[in-house]
């Protein structure tokens, strides 16, 4: 059965992901880029990896802390390629993982499934991670 689902635009997934710990009277949280309309199945991809990098943050990293911060920035490249970036800063320190958790393990796969690629950079600062999906 067909839902008749077309997808999703961008920056309004990434607000509702977030909404949680955007609205307090600073804003603890940056979305930007260019409109664009997902996919489906790169939509779900997207909201899932955004949910997972969003509860990591709540429980270990930058939002964790009063003065932790998020930005989610992208852009798309020349070959229709969609860059987006998770930066976390103002949390406590990050350090990898001794282990590869069942929700990284999720991100990986899916963006995989995409013939996308996800890199994790634990930077003292804080997390950052990038994706790369195909839009087309």
């Amino acid at each position: 059965m067909e839902s008749g689902w077309e997808g999703a635009e961008l920056h309004r997934l990434a607000t509702q992901e977030l909404l949680a710990y955007s609205g307090e009277k600073e804003a603890r949280v940056r979305i930007e880029g260019p409109a664009v309309m997902l996919e489906p199945s790169t939509a779900q991809t997207v909201a899932i990896s955004l949910h997972e990098l969003a509860t990591n943050a709540a429980k270990y990293g930058s939002l964790s802390a009063a003065g932790g911060r998020v930005e989610i920035l992208w852009s798309l490249t020349a070959d229709e390629r969609l860059s987006l970036r998770w930066i976390e800063s103002g949390g406590p320190a990050a350090t990898p993982p001794t282990h590869r958790g069942f929700g990284t393990r999720v991100m990986e796969n899916m963006i995989g499934q995409l013939r996308g690629e996800v890199r994790f950079d634990w930077r003292g600062r804080g997390l950052t991670c990038e994706i790369d999906l195909p839009l087309a």
